[in-house]
């Protein structure tokens, strides 16, 4: 419900996101090898010159493709869950807890948290399983440039709409 509710505050069902390429399945899991790719989210429901929003769902059980983050991003947990995540290489990196509101800095080939600490670093390729008995939601942001006054007036505009609710 609150996923529809922030697509209508855009007033769009989706952006084509014919440049990232098609969405790789990945089983790393149990396995087998992934492709890499640019859907750091489930589908595109807002992209300007600043800024990429992306809807991110994955039901129990449910993997992600492997992908790269190439932005510095923020993410708000909707419906938070335990996610277990997995190097490019396909081996388990850790769990955590998928929960409020937590930011990352690219760089080189990490992504740095930001305004916390982690006991493990995060590399920019990843996939991410839904290990946790519920659905997990989640907005996700990707600032798409050296301005951050948009990137910043969307994602507060998203998360005053969220206090509301």
């Amino acid at each position: 419900m609150v996923l529809c509710f922030i697509v209508n505050i855009f007033s769009i069902a989706g952006i084509d996101t014919d440049k990232l390429g098609e969405m790789n399945k990945c089983a790393c899991d149990k396995g087998g090898t992934c492709e890499i790719d640019g859907y750091v989210g489930s589908r595109v429901i807002y992209e300007d010159d600043s800024v990429r929003v992306w809807n991110f769902t994955l039901a129990p059980g449910e993997m992600t493709s492997m992908h790269k983050h190439d932005y510095d991003y923020h993410f708000v947990a909707i419906k938070p869950t335990q996610l277990e995540v997995y190097g490019a290489d396909g081996a388990r990196l850790f769990d955590f807890r998928a929960e409020g509101v937590l930011g990352f800095k690219l760089v080189g080939d990490f992504l740095e948290p930001i305004g916390i600490d982690l006991p493990w670093p995060v590399p920019s390729v990843h996939a991410a399983k839904n290990i946790g008995d519920d659905d997990y939601y989640e907005i996700l942001f990707e600032s798409k440039g050296e301005s951050r006054e948009n990137f910043d007036a969307t994602k507060a505009k998203i998360l005053q709409e969220l206090d509301e609710l």
